[in-house]
């Protein structure tokens, strides 16, 4: 499974499914699935995150993070994108993809997409770091 950072709108992306991190004071830690709609994408899959803050949070989006990566599998998707996500989580997100990657069948390709620079050249700098030999 490759893992990749790219700069641009997500929604802009021609890739089987994107993630949606919805932050909500519920159960956190899972993923719902819906089609693309509007967008390019073949499904849009909502993963319920902790709220900034929130007790246990590291363990939360990482819990947050396989579940939408079980969610693609379970869809058979070869691609999924998702939100480049600022400060502490960056280093969560990124080490989640890694270490999901032993389980990957179907999903070939995870992009981070950064809409701005300042997030784009820390979770690079972040991804290179935790995915260095």
């Amino acid at each position: 499974m490759i893992i990749e950072l790219i700069r641009a709108d997500i929604t802009s992306l021609k890739i089987d499914a994107i993630v949606n991190p919805r932050p909500t004071g519920g159960d956190v830690g899972t993923a719902t699935v819906s089609s693309g709609g509007n967008v390019l994408c073949k499904f849009v899959i909502t993963a319920v995150v902790p709220r900034p803050g929130e007790e246990d949070e590291e363990r939360k989006l990482r819990d947050a993070m396989w579940a939408a990566l079980h969610r693609a599998e379970e869809l058979a998707v070869a691609t999924v994108a998702f939100p480049a996500m600022a400060g502490a989580a960056t280093r969560v997100v990124v080490r989640a993809a890694l270490d999901f990657r032993a389980h990957a069948r179907s999903l070939q390709r995870v992009v981070f997409c950064a809409f701005n620079e300042e997030i784009h050249r820390e979770f690079g700098r972040v991804l290179q770091e935790l995915d260095a030999p």
